[in-house]
This record gives structure tokens, sequence and C-alpha cells, in this order.
């Protein structure tokens, strides 16, 4: 794929993440102005977007149409992953009453595969496609720990290690340490390390040959002194799981 594949690519997501964001149609002008994409490589994005059936236009103003929502769900209700983890997070959710994640690494960051949340006005929100930072986050730290110690070096080596809050991690010696302990016992803590009022909790899911994470999240001042009891239920939830998805069916007499 050429770079200018890679860029087209980019530019037809900043197209639809411009569109959630703004929630109205636009002109040509304003979608090139709110993007920094030059009019013409915009006009000939929208152009292949609209012949493709996947946006329309009304007295010059750019909607996307509902083919997205169709075709998006789809595939959403084929992934076979997450559809055979999610009624575990719901699960999981009404037990705990907090927002659940599934979460995998993706280069430098973890992304959000899916989330449930509970029917709390206060809690932790979250959606899919998020990212996170690996180091100051449970599940980056979970995903980390899963790894073997020598790829876990050279990654967390290259890490930048910004800074979040006063609890964020300052040294990726401090980081590494603080993988290992955790991974011990086979859960992982963030207290207040990416957003100052808000906890994670995660342990590694281990299915396909792939690491994944489960993932709790929730208000600091509600769920701290519950975060080794999260983790040892997210801990044993893994272990079932993996037994359950992973473990080949007997073959029929």
């Amino acid at each position: 794929m050429s770079t200018n594949d890679v860029k087209s690519a980019r530019r037809v997501l900043d197209i639809l993440q411009f569109f959630a964001a703004t929630q109205a149609p636009a002109t040509l002008s304003q979608i090139s102005a709110g993007l920094g994409i030059p009019k013409s490589s915009c006009l000939a994005l929208l152009d292949t977007l609209e012949g493709d059936g996947y946006a329309h236009q009304t007295a010059g103003r750019y909607y996307l149409t509902r083919r997205w929502l169709n075709e998006a769900s789809t595939v959403a209700e084929h992934d076979q992953l997450t559809t055979r983890i999610r009624p575990t997070l719901e699960a999981l959710r009404d037990e705990l009453g907090e927002t659940l994640i599934l979460a995998q690494r993706a280069g430098d960051h973890v992304v959000y595969l899916d989330v449930v949340e509970p029917e709390r006005i206060v809690r932790f929100t979250a959606k899919a496609g998020q990212r996170k930072p690996l180091h100051a986050s449970a599940s980056g730290r979970a995903l980390l720990g899963a790894m073997a110690p020598a790829e876990r070096e050279a990654l967390a080596a290259r890490l930048s290690l910004d800074r979040y809050t006063s609890q964020t991690v300052k040294t990726h010696k401090q980081l590494l340490r603080l993988i290992a302990s955790e991974a011990e016992r086979g859960w992982h803590v963030n207290l207040a390390e990416h957003q100052a009022d808000t906890l994670s909790v995660a342990a590694p899911l281990m299915l396909y040959g792939t690491v994944l994470a489960l993932v709790v999240g929730a208000p600091l001042d509600r769920s701290a002194a519950k975060a080794d009891a999260i983790g040892q239920t997210l801990l044993a939830a893994s272990r079932q799981l993996a037994q359950r998805i992973d473990t080949p069916a007997p073959l029929a007499r």
C-alpha cells in the first residue's frame, strides 16, 4: 500500500469522526477547514463516498448515510471474539456494578474492543475504539505483563512515559518493577495514574494465542478499597473464559 493510500484511508476515517463529533451536515469548506485537508482532496474523498452510497448532499451540505450504520452493525454482530466474551462482561458488570471493558494492545497503546456500562449516574465512561497509554493504565500493564520478559522490556523501553497525574509511573525501571510485581499476583491496579478521580483493575486473558485484558473502570472514591477483590474476580473470570473458549470440544464418539 502506497503512502497516498494510507493518507486517503486516514482521511476517510477523519471524515467519519468529523461528522460523529459535529452531528450536523457541513459544507465542503467547513469539512476541509475542520480537518485541515485541501479542498481538492476533500472533494475527491466526498465524491467517492457519495458515489458509493456512504455520503449524500443537500443544498450544498454533506452528511453521511446510514450505510455506515448498517454495515458496521453487520460487522459487529459477526465479531466472534467480542460476541463470545460479551456475556461474561455483562455478568461481571452486574456483579460488580461497574464498567467492564475488553482490551487489546495496538502498537504502543491499548485499544478498547468492547465496553459495557452499568445503569448508574456516576460511572466510568468509555467506548469501543478508545485508546489508552500502556504505562498509565491497568489494562496496559496487564497486556505488558503477559508478554515474554525480553519482549516486554524492549517495548517498555520505547514508551515515552507521558505524565498524566502525580501518580503516573515516572521511570522505565519503576514501570517494569511494577508490572512484574502485579503479574505475579495475577491482576493490575491503576489508582489515579491516568485520571485523578478514576481507578482501573485488569487481568490478562489469553485466547487463541492472543493476549487480551478484562478491565474494570470505576470512580476512585467508590472502588479503591475494593480493588484487590475486583482483581480476584477478574482473574477467576479470565481463567474460566480461557478454559471454556480456548479448550477444544471433545470429539463425538
